[in-house]
């Protein structure tokens, strides 16, 4: 969080570089350890596919023009994601879900 809250500005691209692979690696563990992904459309990038009748808006996205109705055929041009299982941890009663990072004291400093 305080990373992106940061103003970037008077960094050099090399220090900011650095600072995203770690916050990188631990979102990446974070989703890894919560999250389990698959793509929304199989299929390679790149590859042609074929958009069916009833298709879910929400599911696909077409870019340029669509003309007539589906099926539609196409380049893949990013499968997508969906959550197919979440492993959230369960919060005991009464903890504020609005805190997403508790303030830190040092005691006796």
């Amino acid at each position: 969080m305080d990373f992106l809250r940061e103003p970037l500005d008077g960094f050099a691209d090399a220090d900011i570089g650095a600072a995203a692979r770690d916050v990188h690696r631990g979102c990446k563990k974070v989703l890894d350890q919560h999250l389990s992904f698959e793509p929304v459309m199989p299929g390679a990038e790149e590859e042609k596919v074929t958009v069916p009748k009833g298709f879910d808006p929400a599911e696909v996205r077409l870019i340029g023009e669509a003309k007539g109705e589906p099926p539609f055929r196409g380049t893949l041009r990013h499968h997508g994601w969906r959550v197919v299982e979440a492993k959230l941890p369960a919060l005991a009663d009464g903890i504020d879900r609005t805190v997403i990072a508790p303030a830190e004291v040092e005691l006796g400093a």
